[in-house]
């Protein structure tokens, strides 16, 4: 079992981590026993734990009883783990004192030291895991480090601190035994059906793309006849639609769900009708807005 001994404030990012490093875990409890503990921003409870891992990047109380010295503090850097790179976001320290360095960035900086007897090892980290976490997860990361999984990694750290010092780990892999990957089936869903809509931007969209643009694909080698024929049946027959005297085209979970058998999937849907929601500079236009309302779907999506 993991303790983790942390500030009110960080609790919920805390337990955002954890839903993706699945562990058994817990906040630190007076008087429980862990075999590893896990302490934010230089804080520390006394436990007998046979390993304790001390994030922070500012020096503190356990720095001094340690004989640990943060040598410089500095903000953004990559550390370098097994051969790949971990970008860090916020501030950092370097430290010097005794033990042995096991993390460094790629300039050289040791930001991890381990110390301590076998029965109870302790690993000083000069970052705060879980404020790193949060800018990941609020925030994301810039494009130049799209394709490092930050995130994993800084799980994969932890994970090592823990089994390389023969600490047994309980963890739920995030794919099923014997597999490497997992697929999930999703559906967002934009649109209900047409007939949701009147002399809309929806519509227009549709009928320029059923009738130029299939015409266009169907001119450039790009659609057969057989889809230019669909298109054009399709618009033709959208008066009909709204007339109740031909079925709604639009109108496709029954069929999705005929598909995937008894593969289950999700279906994403916009709570609300006719409210387009607010983007970063105020309100959206009013044409974001979704024209169904969720009561259409109980009949087409069970639970």
């Amino acid at each position: 079992m993991i303790g983790v001994v942390a500030s009110a404030a960080q609790h919920r990012v805390i337990r955002e981590f954890f839903n993706l490093f699945k562990t058994p875990w817990e906040f630190c409890s007076l008087g429980a026993s862990y075999e590893v503990l896990i302490c934010a921003d230089s804080q520390v409870a006394f436990n007998p734990a046979q390993l304790v891992v001390v994030y922070g990047a500012r020096p503190g109380a356990f720095d001094a009883q340690n004989d640990l010295e943060a040598i410089s503090l500095s903000k953004g850097a990559n550390l370098s783990f097994k051969g790949n790179r971990i970008p860090l976001y916020g501030d950092f320290v370097s430290l010097s004192g005794p033990g042995k360095p096991v993390l460094q960035t790629e300039n050289g900086e040791t930001v991890g030291l381990e110390f301590g007897p076998a029965e109870r090892k302790c690993v000083r980290l000069g970052f705060d895991l879980f404020s790193e976490v949060k800018q990941l997860l609020r925030r994301g990361q810039p494009a130049a480090h799209a394709r490092i999984p930050t995130l994993d990694l800084q799980i994969a750290l932890l994970r090592d601190l823990i089994v390389e010092r023969s600490i047994p780990l309980v963890e739920i892999p995030p794919v099923p035994p014997g597999y490497k990957f997992i697929v999930c089936l999703t559906h967002d869903v934009d649109h209900l059906g047409i007939k949701n809509h009147r002399c809309d931007h929806t519509v227009f969209g549709f009928l320029f793309r059923a009738i130029f643009g299939s015409l266009a694909g169907f001119c450039k080698g790009r659609r057969s006849f057989q889809q230019l024929a669909a298109n054009w049946k399709a618009a033709i027959s959208l008066p009909l639609v709204h007339l109740g005297l031909a079925s709604d085209f639009w109108k496709t979970i029954g069929r999705y769900r005929e598909i995937e058998g008894v593969l289950p999937s999700t279906f994403f849907v916009i709570p609300q009708q006719d409210n387009p929601g607010h983007g970063s500079d105020g309100p959206a236009p009013s044409r974001r807005a979704a024209r169904y309302a969720v009561d259409q779907l109980r009949d087409e999506i069970k639970a």
